[in-house]
Formats: structure tokens, sequence, C-alpha cells
């Protein structure tokens, strides 16, 4: 018996179900198992096919990866599987990504059900799968769709994959019944196998290949391309290289590639998300009321995840209006074939209305709005209560302070509730666990949630975009202008500009959100008041059309205000400084040793529990290159004694106890190490 596979004969057929762990991680045993089957083990000697299918049953951990040119590694059981002399039809179910997807390429046959799709996710992650799939895939499609389908990650549909000549149908009915009559044919038949490797539909015009990696290239690989540019490499070599040499050429870049930093840093998110991830619990709430929710696609969210929603406002022209748009939204979504119109009419019939609170009695949670404060009779009859706002721009309170004991925040790192990090801050007296059920929901709606500590607070990513922007601020105090702030920032990798993320979120909503945190900070501290008189006058951010840029129609990225820099000169001037010239190196240099500053305060005051949570924050949340891991791995990178002699060094000067180190430092660091 093959540790790892469920093994079943039917007649002149074997079926064989691979035991994988989460997404189809490969272990050790299921590698292993595969080759051995491949190899003839526990084949009847009549078998004249071989199905095989994957099954997520078992957990993987990080020490069972193996390097790509090992004898059990992912190269040798698609090598194995490939080279079976009878046919191999793989049924694809749901989303098979990684090494499943590399495997799907080395099988012969290929059916899917409705709604599968396959992905390769390894290049946006700074890495080559390394099984071969760059030489088979595109000896079948061809090096545009290679280059797009691995180059970004993306999921695959079955009817895509049909089309192109991957898969060879879509199965409307049951896959096993479907994969296995198409495997009793092909045995009935005396069918061989159908090689990816010996596929040339793909080569068929080299000079349409070499334009598509010529121009995969001039769209951009960067200085810092990585597994980009050896993806290109990989697949022009399918063209001019044989097979064997392809998988040789791919494997070393692979090996290569597993030491680079940029790869270690997103293994090292990649784990931190997974970290994030709650164990089950309750299950996900199936009603849900929003009360003068300002998220703007909330409802939909939920909507489009199966709840029943309840879209409560106190004024019926908001109301009307807020309707309108989820039915704008949800029209906007079957014109782009993001879901069927059967879709949109059942999520209609989930969306009801309601004037207030009173009404809501009946839906298992009920969020509300920032700065919504509910009587306490309306509090009492509510099954479970919480928070849903902004974690840029909120006040710094927590839901319990706003709801009442009990409440759960739920703070969203974007304006929507979909595509960026939602914080999940469970009551005083709860436990993270309890909230199990709402992550799932959370994530389902396309969020990734990260669960805080019980109580701590208002939004972690309220505190960091504080200290972020006070970062700023002593820079424009000291010479820079907030172009060359947001240039430099933006040339290092952050997804947008210091001020111009500021000017999106609304000056008054940070100033506001400073303010309350003001209780963090030492009142010794220096005060910095740039941001003060850009909203004393009036310039409140991109929607009022000026902030610490000026936003003229057509110009969203903002042009340079000559009043903005006469604002600074007197902020400065008031502070007894002399401007100087401050390099783009000093900018990134400063704004990262102050997030890592501030996520060691966190860590040591039990606001986050882990590094990587700390570092989702800054990379999610506040768009810091996510190629670095987040400013407290790329620290560690850097060498935490280094790190502290400059943060010692930033503190003897002039602003001293804003760069002061916890006392718990070292004790902090020694915890992250260990």
């Amino acid at each position: 018996m093959l540790s790892g596979i469920r093994l079943e004969t039917l007649g002149t057929v074997a079926v064989a179900v691979l035991e994988t762990g989460p997404g189809h991680a490969l272990g050790l045993s299921a590698r292993r198992a595969l080759i051995r089957l491949a190899g003839g083990e526990g084949l009847e000697a009549e078998i004249g096919a071989l199905v095989l299918f994957f099954a997520s049953t078992v957990s993987v951990t990080p020490e069972h990866a193996a390097h790509p040119a090992a004898d059990d590694g992912l190269a040798a059981a698609c090598k194995a599987l490939e080279d079976m002399e009878i046919p191999v039809v793989l049924g694809v179910a749901g989303d098979l990504s990684g090494p499943g997807a590399e495997l799907a390429l080395a099988a012969h046959f290929r059916l899917a059900e409705e709604g599968a799709v396959l992905a390769w996710p390894e290049v946006p992650l700074e890495r080559l799968a390394g099984g071969g799939g760059t030489q088979r895939l595109a000896r079948v499609v061809g090096a545009e769709r290679t280059l797009d389908w691995l180059g970004t990650g993306r999921s695959v549909t079955a009817a895509e994959a049909v089309e192109a000549g991957l898969l060879d149908g879509v199965v409307s009915g049951e896959l096993v019944d479907a994969t296995v009559s198409l495997a009793q044919r092909l045995a009935e038949a005396g069918a061989g196998p159908r090689r990816s490797s010996k596929r040339t539909e793909g080569l068929a015009n080299p000079a349409a290949f070499r334009a598509a990696c010529r121009a995969f290239r001039d769209g951009g690989l960067g200085p810092k391309a990585g597994a980009r540019a050896q993806l290109a490499d990989c697949v022009e070599a399918a063209l001019i290289m044989p097979f064997e040499a392809g998988v040789g050429f791919e494997m070393a870049a692979a090996a290569a590639l597993l030491q680079s930093p940029a790869a270690q840093a997103l293994e090292h998110l990649r784990r931190a998300e997974k970290a994030a991830v709650l164990p089950r619990g309750d299950a996900p709430p199936k009603s849900v009321a929003l009360h003068q929710v300002m998220i703007e696609d909330a409802a939909l969210g939920f909507l489009v995840a199966g709840c029943s929603v309840t879209l409560s406002e106190e004024d019926p022209a908001r109301l009307r209006a807020c309707l309108s748009e989820i039915g704008l939204q949800l029209a906007s979504l079957v014109a782009k074939g993001e879901i069927s119109p059967e879709a949109r009419n059942d999520c209609l019939s989930r969306l009801s209305s309601a004037s207030g609170p009173a009404e809501l009695c009946g839906c298992e949670l009920v969020l509300f709005g920032a700065d919504v404060r509910p009587s306490a009779r309306d509090l009492s009859r509510l099954k479970r209560v919480g928070l849903l706002a902004p974690g840029l721009g909120m006040t710094g309170r927590s839901a319990e302070a706003q709801l009442g004991p009990g409440a759960v925040g739920l703070f969203a790192s974007a304006p929507c509730a979909a595509g960026g990090i939602v914080e999940i801050q469970p009551p005083a007296q709860g436990k993270t666990q309890d909230l199990a059920g709402l992550s799932d929901l959370l994530t389902q709606m396309g969020s990734l949630p990260v669960p805080a500590t019980p109580g701590a607070g208002g939004p972690l990513i309220g505190r960091l975009s504080v200290r972020f922007l006070e970062t700023g601020e002593r820079l424009l105090e000291a010479g820079a202008t907030p172009r060359q702030v947001d240039s430099a920032l933006e040339a290092a990798g952050h997804e947008t500009g210091l001020f111009r993320r500021v000017d999106a979120i609304g000056l008054r909503h940070v100033l506001a959100q400073r303010q309350a945190e003001a209780e963090h900070r030492d009142p010794r501290q220096r005060y910095v008041t740039v941001l003060d008189r850009l909203c004393a006058a009036g310039r409140l951010g991109r929607s009022a059309g000026r902030g610490f840029h000026d936003y003229p129609e057509g110009i969203p990225e903002g042009v340079t205000s000559a009043g903005v820099e006469a604002l600074i000169d007197a902020a400065r001037a008031d502070a007894g400084l002399t401007a100087r010239s401050v390099s783009a190196e000093e900018i990134v240099r400063l704004c990262h040793l102050s997030m890592v500053l501030e996520g060691l305060r966190m860590l040591a005051e039990g606001r986050v529990e882990m590094a990587g949570t700390f570092d989702l924050l800054a990379t999610i949340g506040l768009g810091y290159p996510r190629r670095l891991g987040g400013p407290l791995f790329e620290a560690g990178r850097e060498g935490w004694g280094s790190v502290k002699a400059a943060l010692l060094a930033l503190a003897e000067q002039e602003d001293a106890r804003f760069w002061a180190l916890p006392e718990t430092y070292d004790r902090v660091v020694a915890d992250m190490l260990s």
C-alpha cells in the first residue's frame, strides 16, 4: 500500500487520489508516493490508464519542501508522472494551484469541473516552481499565455484553459465519472501517453513566440525584477533548448530564486497571512445589518458572500441613494461578467432596508458606522454588535468605547471592505477564536482579516499611519518637499507616496485621528504643525482639490503647490529650524526606521502579538514594499544591532523623544528571534 495515495482499480483503469496539503502543497510523502506509483508500484499488470485526483487532507510543514533538483522534488515527481507509458487523466476540481497545477501539466489528458480554476502563483512571490512548468506550458499554449498566466499568478478559468488547448474539456456532470470514462476509452483503444514535453502547438510560430518574450521584457521588468526576468528567460528557453535542457535551466533559476532576499521576504508575509487565519470556530453570520456604515462596498461584499443584508439609514433620502448605489454596483459586476444575472437577482432578494436600530433585532450581527452612538435600549435588543469603520482616519477609540461591552471592532485599511486588511479587534473580555466565523466571512469578501489582541483599542493601522505622517512632517521641516518625499518612497517601492495617501484619506480625518492618538505621545515631544496649518488653510485633501498637493482636473497624482511650501516655511521658521538638503536615501531610511520603532512599541505594549502581523499592516495597509517583507523583517535582515545603533544616533538629535527606544527593546528583539 502506498502511503499518501488512495488507490482503487476499476477494470483496466486505476484511480489514484493523492493526499496533499492545503492549496495542494506536496509534502515529501506525497511526492515519493507519486514517484513510486508512476514507477508501477501498486498497479496491476492489466491497467491501461491512470486517473489522478487531489485531496487536501494532510498538513504540510515548511521542512517538507525540497530543492528543485532533488530526487524526490517536484521536478522528479512531474517527470515520473509524465514518463508513464499508460495515459494519465487528471481531474481538476475547485482551485488547483501551485505544485498541483505543475503536476497537471505533466498529466497527459486533463478534464475540469465547471467553475474550476488553475493558477501558478510562484512568480509574484519571487519564485519559480521548478517543476518544468515553463517548458510544458509554453509548448502547449505558447509564450504569450504562459508569460501572462505564470507572470501574474492569476486564476485561469476552465473555459479559458480549454480555449488555449490546455484542458480537454469541462464536465457539466460528475467529474469522477467523466475522467474514468475517458480513461476507459483510452485503455480500450490501447492509447499511449500524450506528453506535454512532446507537444509543439505553442512553438508553431517562432517569430510570435520571440515577440511575446520581447514584449514581456519591454513591459517593465524593473531593476529588481527577479522572478519575472527569470521567467522570461525560461520561457524563451522552451523555444531554443531541448526539453530536458530547458527543465534543467528552469530548476537552476528556481534554486537561485529560493535564496533571493525578495523571495524570503514574500515567504515571510505568506506565513504571516497564514498565521492570521483563525482556527475553526463559530459559523459565519448569515444575516448582517449595516447602520450608517460609510465603507463604500461593505453591503455589496456581504451580499456577494451570501449573507442577507439589511441597510439601515435614518435619512430616507440617503437610504434610497445607498440602495441605488448597490443596484448600480451589482449591474456593473454583471456587465463585467463577474457574476451572472441570476446571481444579481439572488443578491437583491437578500437585500432589505430599515430606518434605525430598533428594526434590526432579527439580524445575527449589526454593524454600526463611525461616530454612531445607538441608545442603550436599542443595543440591549440586538444579538451581536460591532463597529465597521475605516482604519485610516478613525478617531482612535475602540468599538467598546462607542458601543459598549462586548462589541467587536472591524477596521478596514482601504476605503472599501474588500481588497485590503480588515483588523478584527475582539472585546476586552473576548477571545480571537470566538470571531473565527466572522473572519471566514471577511475572507469570502476578498479581505485579509487580521486579528488584534483583545481590548487593543482603536485601529492599529490608524496609529501606524499617524507615526508615518509625523515622520514625513519632520522631513518637510528639515527641507524636503511633499513631492520629494512621495517620489523617494514610490521609487523605493511604496505603492503610493505618503502625502498622496494622506490627501486621498482626507487631512481632517487624519488630524482628528492624530489628536485622538495623543495619549500615546510623550507630552514633552515636539509637536509639528504642518498638518494643522494645511487644515486651517482649507487644504483638506484630494476631494477638496488641494491638500499637500494641488489636484487640478485631469491630474489625479497632483502637482506641487507654492502655497503649501509657504506654509511649511512658516512652520519651519516658528520651530527655529533652517532648511537643508534632504536626499532620497535619507527620506526612505527615516521612514523605514520610524515604522520599525512603532512596530517595536506595539509589540512591547502587546498591541500586536507577532512581528509578521505588524508587517502585514505596513505592507497591505500602508503600501510598504512587499518585496522587503515589511519594516520589522527588513530590520532583521539588516541586523538588530545596526538598527539599534541607528535609532540611538537619531535619538541624540533634536527630536530625541520622537526617536526614543522602548525600554524593552532588547527583550522584544530577543522574543522575535526566538
